[in-house]
């Protein structure tokens, strides 16, 4: 008690959540089948039945460890789920915590032990009468002992802020002493820590399971998935458009809030560029120009530009790319550098020769048409080479020769005008039949 009457500016950094507060819908969440054990294990804790099976063979604490990749909506679907079961959340409130990190820091521990007592003083106090107070008392007492949801969000920027001071480490290190152990799961909480170094993870894998039950290493979505999550995304706004295929491609190790907030932005600035209508908008140009451009970037390019991922690079490299282009010039200019780095000199002097020139749009269409016609599924292939900055062989610069107009696109919009070309042509073969 002397602990917190010393601390008891603590509940400052605790921020506690009523399901009746919460307002995400289902059909936000865009469910992956790991999240299958969450909610299995959330449901095991809620529960707490002795009769189960399980406990036949081992007790759950309710400690639960998390590994995922930055922009995911693991957040909202935590907090579908303390909706849906009705069960309140706290989190930590980071706003307090940046106010003075060292304190934060030095008090985490302090902070973890006596949760129940920090969040119960933040229930509100209501009117003054003899029978609310005792109302009050017993409404808090209920809510004392019900489980409630506790995310601990470690998140990257934790490291700088906090400088040497490690959260995770701390608590790994505090809780090894079962001591101190059974003084945690003696609040009412269920823990859910959430990482997103699995690296750090495995500095500390020796430990992880003497404090947690359970471990769940949620992988980045795969291309299936972000093509589900794309698809989904027109169907529940049929008036928006754009080359499913061409954003898949763009959007590889893209997390989910990553590719919805890339999307938004997009609707936007369609919005400002012209007229937003309610029938049918295409909006895959500005998606890419959104990329492109660096007008939206990933965690994993800024990972790229921090030099702090591996193949750091190849990945910086697309990112220095993704310029605008203000004149054919400035794209061709792009491209030489790719096909210099592979010696292809006889290309070098074809770009020179088709630097400055400008197409029409009814010409460039006419040109790509003709180019999918004859070599579409060995230009695809060329110029996904060029956008990985892969050297190109003599077939496919022989080939490439025959385009040169292609030189003054980058390999995404090439690719985005090649696709488009080919899907004129089918409709016209078969508009006669073919």
């Amino acid at each position: 008690m002397e602990e917190m009457t010393s601390n008891n500016h603590l509940s400052a950094y605790l921020k506690l959540i009523n399901p009746s507060e919460i307002e995400i819908k289902e059909d936000s969440i865009f469910y992956r089948d790991k999240y299958k054990e969450i909610i299995e294990y959330l449901k095991l804790m809620l529960t707490d039945s002795q009769k189960l099976e399980i406990y036949n063979y081992f007790k759950p604490k309710g400690l639960l460890l998390i590994n995922i990749s930055p922009g995911t909506d693991l957040l909202d679907y935590l907090k579908l789920i303390s909706s849906n079961f009705y069960v309140k959340l706290i989190q930590l409130r980071e706003s307090e915590i940046r106010k003075d990190p060292s304190d934060f820091v030095a008090n985490f521990i302090t902070l973890l032990r006596n949760v129940d007592k920090l969040v119960i003083d933040k229930i509100p106090a209501q009117k003054a009468s003899k029978e609310e107070k005792e109302e009050k008392k017993e409404t808090k007492d209920y809510s004392q002992k019900k489980r409630k949801l506790f995310i601990i969000e470690q998140k990257q920027e934790y490291d700088e802020l906090f400088e040497d001071n490690n959260l995770f480490m701390r608590f790994l290190t505090h809780f090894q002493d079962e001591k101190y152990l059974d003084e945690l799961l003696d609040n009412h909480f269920i823990l859910i820590w959430i990482n997103y170094n699995y690296q750090e993870l495995l500095n500390y894998y020796g430990e992880l399971f003497n404090i947690f039950d359970l471990f769940i290493n949620i992988p980045r979505i795969n291309e299936i998935e972000r093509r589900e999550l794309l698809r989904k995304f027109m169907e529940q706004n049929p008036g928006i458009v754009y080359e499913l295929d061409t954003i898949v491609r763009k959007t590889e190790q893209w997390e989910v809030q990553e590719i919805k907030h890339l999307l938004t932005m997009a609707i936007l600035k369609h919005y400002l560029t012209s007229e937003l209508t309610t029938s049918s908008n295409e909006i895959t140009d500005t998606i890419l120009g959104i990329i492109e451009n660096g007008e939206y970037i990933p965690y994993i390019k800024k990972e790229a530009l921090r030099g702090k991922t591996s193949g750091m690079g190849r990945e910086r490299a697309q990112i220095e790319d993704h310029t605008p282009v203000s004149d054919s010039s400035d794209s061709v200019n792009i491209t030489t550098r790719e096909i210099e780095s592979g010696s292809e000199l006889h290309l070098k002097e074809l770009i020179e020769e088709i630097k400055g020139k400008n197409y029409s749009k009814f010409m460039q269409d006419q040109l790509y048409e003709n180019a999918a016609s004859e070599n579409y599924n060995e230009l695809v292939i060329i110029i996904d080479k060029l956008n990985k900055h892969e050297p190109l062989e003599d077939n496919d610069r022989k080939i490439l020769a025959d385009y040169p107009f292609i030189l003054n696109d980058t390999p995404s919009r090439a690719q985005l005008n090649l696709e488009k070309a080919k899907k004129r042509i089918d409709l016209i073969k078969k508009s006669f039949g073919k």
